[in-house]
């Protein structure tokens, strides 16, 4: 996966994750959903074959970037825990 930021406000980020689909999109969605400090967060594929998949993320204010820090740090712990319940 390789992350490219597009636009970055004070409030708002839009990304493109390139080499990723609806399966990670949605996963890092649902987290950044349930954070209180988003606002808004959406995902767009263009095309399903050639498309690069971009996200929007609007805070209350709150920095953009540590918000997705955050989500994408509670899916690592997610993703840790199975494995160790795995052995």
């Amino acid at each position: 996966m390789m992350i490219k930021i597009v636009e970055i406000g004070k409030d708002y980020v839009k990304f493109l994750l390139k080499g990723e689909d609806h399966t990670f999109l949605n996963l890092l969605q649902h987290y950044l959903s349930n954070d209180p400090r988003t606002v808004l967060v959406r995902y767009n594929i263009p095309h399903p074959l050639v498309g690069e998949p971009e996200m929007y993320l609007r805070t209350n204010g709150a920095n953009p970037i540590e918000v997705l820090k955050t989500a994408s740090e509670k899916i690592a712990e997610v993703c840790a825990d199975l494995l160790r319940q795995l052995g």
